[in-house]
């Protein structure tokens, strides 16, 4: 029996094998693809706020029910993985980063992403993005951003360590406006809510058509995420205040605070207290489901790129063209490989350990 034959309630489905399992990602997909509303978040959780009508559609979508990966890939790539892509279904995977000097004023480390999306919006195969960026007046709190214009894209830039709730909700503002001119987005988010995405894509009868919707998935690397105020509490041990933060980073272990006096390196070890539950259960950290896939692995100033799709090339051939980035051979940096072996396994072991 399939998943869309099973129709199960919430309670039944994600209410008791994600949530009471500690298990949920806090994607926001059951709460915005719930077509009788009934779900909402509470303690940043999805919680029903009405009798659930039994539907099923918070089962399909939600990314730690049961997600069938090959059925997944074939959708989004036209195949499987193969046996030897220990990381997910790969077209090519090289460095790259940013030509663009505004770029890398702003950017974490290569500026690839950002350069995507310039590409994406000057060349005319957007109409914008959803984005995770910075809500007004909390620093360092991740909120979801729609970028029409490249300076708001820049405004984006960067990384945040904790996680952006809402950015989920950001696709149905995405797939409003779709409705009313029929220009595709793009979708910039961490694995979970790449898989969360591909679900929804999947979806049948939604009300709109989230493949349309969205037209290029690109994927961030990911090992885990913070909650906000675990992470400010980590800082405040050490005497630091997020609001005199300019940028953070994680290498080789550490966590590098910038400042406008310098950089600070903090030991990543304890942070991990402040993890958030859900991301034990992860077993994706290269965005296994995205077109492209970014990271930088301990790179400075470049980025790890991973093309899967033929979208994923359509995007980046699209930045070259433009005279946007620069590439170099992964073969240059030989290292990277076996740290994405590693993290891969090491991320996959974990939540196998989880589920023991």
């Amino acid at each position: 029996m399939s998943l869309e034959e099973k129709v199960l309630s919430f309670e039944e489905s994600i209410g008791k094998h994600v949530i009471e399992a500690g298990l949920c990602a806090g994607c926001g997909a059951c709460v915005l693809n719930c077509p009788f509303w009934v779900i909402s978040f509470k303690e940043n959780k999805p919680a029903l706020i009405e009798e659930c009508p039994v539907c099923g559609v918070c089962a399909q979508v939600c990314p730690r029910y049961e997600l069938n990966w090959p059925e997944v890939e074939r959708f989004a790539f036209g195949r499987e993985r193969k046996p030897d892509e220990e990381f997910g279904v790969v077209r090519r995977i090289m460095l790259a980063r940013s030509r663009d000097e505004e770029v890398l004023r702003v950017c974490q480390d290569g500026g690839l992403v950002s350069s995507l999306l310039i590409a994406a919006l000057e060349e005319g195969l957007v109409e914008g993005m959803v984005l995770s960026g910075v809500r007004e007046g909390i620093p360092h709190f991740p909120d979801m951003r729609i970028a029409r214009t490249r300076e708001e894209v820049l405004a984006c830039a960067g990384s945040r360590y904790s996680y952006a709730s809402r950015l989920l909700f950001g696709m149905g503002i995405a797939g409003g406006f779709w409705l009313a001119r029929g220009r595709p987005y793009a979708f910039v988010g961490l694995p979970c809510q790449i898989q969360a995405l591909r679900r929804m894509q999947m979806l049948p009868n939604a009300p709109v058509s989230w493949s349309e919707v969205i037209r290029y998935a690109i994927g961030l690397f990911c090992t885990e995420t913070f909650t906000y105020e675990g992470l400010r509490a980590y800082l405040a041990q050490h005497g630091l205040e997020l609001a005199d933060v300019e940028k953070m980073n994680i290498k080789a272990g550490k966590l590098l605070v910038y400042m406008a006096e310098g950089v600070r390196e903090l030991p990543l070890e304890p942070l991990m207290e402040h993890r958030r539950e859900g991301c034990r259960a992860c077993t994706d950290f290269s965005a296994e489901l995205a077109d492209i896939s970014v990271g930088s692995l301990g790179l400075e100033g470049w980025n790890v790129v991973i093309i899967r799709s033929e979208k994923g090339e359509e995007l980046f051939a699209a930045a070259e063209k433009a005279g946007l980035i620069v590439t170099r051979p992964i073969e240059e940096e030989p290292r990277v490989l076996r740290v994405l072996r590693r993290l891969t396994r090491m991320k996959r072991k974990r939540a196998e350990e989880l589920g023991k």
